[in-house]
């Protein structure tokens, strides 16, 4: 509710004001997001699947803090703008490291997932992705080859991410995974819904950095670091000292 409120309330002020809300906001979370994903590379190291996992999710949450970063230290560090496409380079390249980590941290309840339950899942990710496909295909951007790629790639890796993410929400329900894993793919599910309510948006010409919408991809940071630092137990202890 704070992060929601902090942008609706900067949205009142001015654009200017909301953008640099969210952009202040995506940057202390995402840096926690990789400091917590850090220690629990710390704690795994590099063996077993979950060690392997872990350490796919810190080179992730580095590159969508580079992503969330760029634009801003490139014109304070170097005096230049960031190349126009930067933040998208470091979002897309995470898109297989967090894919990856879900399929080696899921690989050893693979006795629990049926392929029913695979097909099941990769036909809805489908489905979903037929509408942003049409929706670009009929846009003024496909007719003019105008950022094609890079419109056509974004719901095309959310739909390959959501395949594993739905299988660990499926599997905590089903009690077979912690609380944690099922708060990371809720929280790639939010930055899916994100994406495909930005395209509809942005092929609208209404979209605008700072965008209310963008709330959706703070929460995704928020589940993430909840999610991490809950299964690191940092605030359960720090909770524990003051009570002592």
């Amino acid at each position: 509710m704070g992060i929601t409120s902090i942008v609706l309330i900067s949205n009142f002020i001015g654009q200017g004001a909301a953008e640099n809300a969210t952009n202040g906001i995506s940057i202390v979370l995402s840096a926690s997001v990789m400091f917590f994903s850090f220690l629990m590379t710390s704690k795994y190291g590099t063996k077993g699947n979950h060690g392997k996992a872990w350490i796919l999710f810190m080179l992730f949450s580095a590159y969508w803090f580079c992503a969330e970063t760029v634009e801003i230290i490139y014109p304070l560090v170097l005096g230049v703008e960031a190349w126009e496409y930067a933040n998208d380079f470091f979002y897309i390249t995470g898109y297989p490291l967090f894919f990856s980590f879900l399929v080696f941290y899921l690989r050893p309840f693979a006795s629990q997932i049926s392929k029913k339950m695979v097909i099941g899942i990769s036909g809805l990710s489908l489905v979903l992705l037929i509408p942003s496909l049409m929706m670009i295909v009929d846009s003024e951007a496909f007719s003019t080859n105008e950022n094609v790629l890079l419109l056509i790639s974004y719901p095309i890796l959310d739909s390959l991410v959501l395949i594993p993410a739905l299988i660990g929400v499926v599997l905590f329900f089903k009690g077979e995974v912690n609380f944690m894993i099922s708060l990371l793919c809720l929280g790639i599910i939010t930055q899916i819904i994100g994406d495909n309510s930005v395209l509809y948006l942005s092929l609208q010409n209404i979209f605008y950095p700072g965008h209310l919408v963008e709330v959706l991809f703070l929460w995704t940071y928020a589940l993430f670091a909840f999610g991490i630092s809950n299964q690191l137990g940092i605030f359960k202890e720090n909770v524990r000292k003051i009570s002592i």
